[in-house]
């Protein structure tokens, strides 16, 4: 489901050894049980006149505070000063968020179990490149604060009705990005991706079908990108698995053997036989043209689980292309 500004269109997760040499005593005896001679670069340890307090030990100039600042109860048990660098995950002051809920597989999620009413999962995924982050509305609920750019969220309950509004915000200047009424089913559960439109923004979202085979994995891609173009995707042991998904394609399902895996993605290859292509260290080729791998990455599949393979940043620039891989088992 491809949401364009303009409405909603339906398309297709040491040491050295030191010398040591004597350092005679002037005016003393070295024979006195313990002595040994102070260099004159020797700092002085003890305490300054006058304070004989057991454990007492002087503080360097440059050691830094870490205790809590002084006042406005700050030496509360567990207290800890925060970097100015530290990000803020948490919802704007005085906005009152639902916690997301995570529903066990096999467990149908559920708003109201003695009516029967099913709720709608939904989570969000930040793929466009320069653009600020973000802050995301369900309704009137903030369900994500200053979400940055590859990040993704944990699914979260909705009612699931043809009038859910979903609202982007700035996180810096609170201008609003996006906004628009989608459309939801109960029951069902959806990954909403921010991507590039022109200068803004729109949404992207699908629908993480559950996996219905108890003997292998269940595995598609769909290119965010930008700019990639048609891409090729590779995976260890199975070669080329997706070729020539193109800027917002979506490929079906393809069953995988639980274990570890390594997905690369590349520029399509100009070959349809994949009996004909070789993948080497760094490259995969065919018909005599070779390309570069843009990304891979490690991931591991487990049997009846759904994995997207998420095809995000640009080709060949910064934020340079990258693999992202969801899975969608928790809401089943």
């Amino acid at each position: 489901m491809f949401i364009k500004r303009d409405g909603l269109n339906t398309t297709r997760s040491a040491t050295e050894a030191v010398t040591q040499q004597a350092v005679g005593a002037v005016g003393q005896s070295t024979s006195d049980p313990g002595f040994a001679p102070i260099s004159p670069d020797t700092p002085s340890w003890g305490p300054p006149p006058g304070d004989n307090s057991p454990g007492y030990f002087p503080i360097s100039p440059d050691t830094p505070s870490w205790g809590p600042p002084s006042g406005g109860g700050s030496n509360s048990p567990g207290f800890f000063p925060i970097s100015p660098d530290t990000p803020s995950w948490g919802p704007p002051s005085g906005v009152i968020v639902t916690p997301p809920i995570i529903v066990t597989p096999g467990q149908s999620p559920c708003f109201n179990c003695s009516s029967g009413s099913r709720m709608a999962n939904i989570r969000f995924l930040h793929a466009a490149v320069d653009q600020p982050a973000v802050n995301v509305r369900i309704g009137n609920r903030t369900v994500i604060n200053n979400m940055q750019y590859g990040n993704f969220t944990p699914y979260y309950l909705d009612s699931g009705s043809q009038s859910t509004m979903i609202t982007i915000t700035d996180a810096r200047t609170g201008n609003t990005l996006y906004q628009r009424y989608l459309n939801f089913v109960d029951g069902n559960a959806y990954t909403v991706s921010i991507i590039n439109d022109g200068s803004g923004i729109t949404l992207f979202t699908l629908t993480d079908t559950p996996c219905n085979s108890r003997n292998s994995g269940c595995l598609r891609a769909v290119n965010l990108s930008p700019n990639s173009g048609a891409v090729d995707i590779f995976l260890s042991g199975y070669g080329r698995i997706f070729q020539g998904v193109s800027q917002l394609g979506i490929t079906g399902y393809r069953g995988i053997s639980q274990g570890a895996y390594r997905a690369l993605v590349s520029e399509a290859l100009p070959c349809t036989n994949n009996n004909q292509v070789i993948m080497g260290d760094g490259y995969v080729e065919c018909n005599n043209t070779r390309i570069a791998i843009m990304d891979s990455s490690m991931f591991n599949v487990m049997s009846g689980v759904t994995y997207t393979l998420y095809i995000i940043g640009r080709a060949y620039q910064f934020p340079s292309l990258q693999i992202l891989t969801l899975e969608s088992d928790l809401v089943y």
